[in-house]
């Protein structure tokens, strides 16, 4: 297992090592591959596989805050270039970060073919299609038929068109589902870290990835209501996630900074924490739903505003259900004193307890939600704007996991397609469904549960129109902390309609990433091809991939 660890470290990104030849470069990563996988078992590369994936959604969803600021679930409440999109204007590495997975995946099914461990390659299959649909989902065009050959000479692989790896990454995951179906072998409830060894629930995963790629490319899938009336009519052969121990995530141990969630005191000091604040956007909506959600994700502010000078200096202190407590102190607005007057314009929310930085805003606390008392607030202390809730500086949780999928996710995805008629069956079930599950994931006990379904804001319109709206509503806050399902889920639907929040107006919503600038220098004939395919065919955040044409 040494030996393995010590291989597994030599995986590094491709781009570190720009200054190589490019032969040697891509005889080196092939090396790595095989390397990655020599003399391991099933259970182990599986346990590697689960947790190196996990992590890498999470940091999308929470490290980095480049997506969250997109969907505006965050803001940057310092250096705040991802407030208005900044990020994406540069080349960026997260495809060479999962290929670095995808080394090890391939390795690990070609290591099960040989021990014709059908269920584990199955699995392998699952992680396969995910990462691949991550590449192509953010990039466009990538390789993906001649990936990860380079044993087989294929040093330079070609850039398939997205529309042929749509069609490959759905045949796989029926590929999976089957061989996990059909193997006989028993998977190590030890090292299965999501499942514990239940086949079943694997399938369940598998086919509920189906279900997100086609909702992704319905637009572009001519049989696409056929496809998901397949899996959703079948449920004995291709079953999918109906509850909370279906969902594909993983919990964290907190013993260590690796093991960690990422806001968590071992990995973040709290000035990290503090330069994350919820977006105006998510506040606003979680305070006009009464969602019993708000508490859990976001602290009160320090000192939020009434008019009532009776209510001046009085402190008040919230605590959740799961036990963390804010304090915060009501201030009275007094409209006369000078250094509140000057920031009148940005006096948004003044008679709240939770509150949200405003989209798009520069990554300057003077000017959150009008904060002006610089000498008490300190350089990082905006007692304008909410924080995120005590929650999120755990170290480990029950409600803190690495995930990929939730089963809310899936009920929200089969709201939409009965709405569109690609399915069968009841979409107001479905919508209260994904509903009650996001909120059962976030602890919140059925007592605050129905309360919440029977308000007249919650239910469907009788219009197909406004029945897209709400659902897509309810999807994103369900996709709170999976900013990457949420971004992409945005582009598709343009909703929710976020686009000209706060200070957004001039700012376009970008569509992709940029190439990692490495493709320029190693496979630059691939990476040219994969331009072309691009309208307008330029390397740039805003072209529009196939999946968008």
């Amino acid at each position: 297992m040494k030996s393995f660890i010590k291989k597994l470290g030599a995986l590094v990104l491709l781009s570190c090592f720009a200054s190589c030849s490019k032969d040697a470069l891509r005889s080196y990563d092939a090396q790595q591959q095989l390397n990655a996988v020599e003399d391991v078992n099933d259970p182990f590369l599986l346990s590697s596989v689960i947790k190196q994936t996990t992590l890498f959604y999470q940091g999308m969803g929470y490290d980095n805050s480049r997506l969250p600021g997109a969907v505006q679930y965050m803001e940057r409440n310092f250096q705040g270039g991802d407030n208005y999109y900044q990020n994406f204007k540069y080349p960026t590495d997260d495809l060479y970060a999962a290929m670095n997975i995808l080394k090890l995946v391939d390795g690990a099914i070609g290591l099960a073919d040989k021990r014709g461990s059908l269920a584990y390659k199955g699995i392998f299959k699952i992680f396969r299609s995910l990462l691949f649909s991550f590449m192509t989902d953010f990039y466009g065009d990538i390789y993906y038929s001649e990936a990860l050959k380079g044993r087989e000479g294929i040093l330079y692989p070609k850039y398939d068109k997205q529309e042929d790896i749509y069609t490959g990454l759905l045949a796989e995951l029926d590929e999976a589902n089957t061989l996990i179906k059909q193997g006989t072998e028993d998977i190590s409830p030890t090292y299965d870290l999501m499942y514990a060894g239940d086949k079943i629930k694997w399938q369940k995963f598998a086919n509920s990835l189906k279900l997100r790629l086609l909702m992704r490319a319905s637009k572009k899938i001519g049989d696409v209501g056929a496809k998901m009336t397949a899996i959703v009519g079948n449920p004995a052969e291709t079953p999918i996630f109906t509850g909370n121990d279906d969902n594909a995530a993983i919990p964290f141990v907190g013993t260590t900074k690796d093991n960690s969630w990422k806001g968590g005191k071992l990995n973040w000091d709290y000035s990290e924490f503090d330069r994350r604040r919820p977006a105006k956007t998510l506040a606003d909506k979680l305070n006009s739903l009464n969602d019993p959600r708000l508490p859990i994700w976001l602290a009160p502010v320090e000192k939020p505003w009434t008019s009532n000078p009776a209510l001046n200096g009085v402190k008040i202190s919230t605590t959740d259900a799961n036990g963390f407590t804010d304090e915060s102190t009501w201030e009275y607005i007094n409209r006369s004193n000078p250094d509140i007057a000057a920031q009148s314009a940005n006096l948004l929310d003044s008679n709240k307890l939770y509150i949200g930085f405003i989209a798009g805003m520069y990554g300057d606390f003077l000017n959150g939600n009008g904060h002006y008392d610089i000498a008490n607030g300190g350089i990082f202390g905006n007692f304008k704007v909410s924080r995120f809730s005590q929650l999120f500086r755990q170290n480990a949780h029950p409600l803190l996991r690495a995930t990929i999928m939730n089963s809310d996710e899936v009920q929200f995805i089969l709201a939409e397609a009965a709405v569109k008629g690609l399915i069968s069956g009841d979409a107001d079930a479905y919508y209260r469904n994904g509903i009650s599950l996001s909120m059962e994931r976030w602890g919140i006990p059925d007592s605050k549960i129905n309360p919440y379904l029977a308000q007249a804001i919650i239910a469907l319109p009788g219009d197909n129109n406004g029945k897209l709206v709400k659902i897509a509503d309810q999807k994103w806050l369900a996709l709170f902390m999976v900013a990457s399902e949420a971004y992409l889920d945005i582009r598709r639907t343009q909703l929710p309609n976020i686009f000209n929040n706060g200070l957004l107006t001039t700012y376009p919503f970008p569509l992709r990433f940029i190439y990692p600038g490495a493709e320029l220098g190693q496979n630059v004939d691939a990476y040219n091809a994969g331009v072309a395919t691009l309208s307008p065919p330029l390397d740039n955040q805003f072209s529009k991939m196939w999946l968008l044409q």
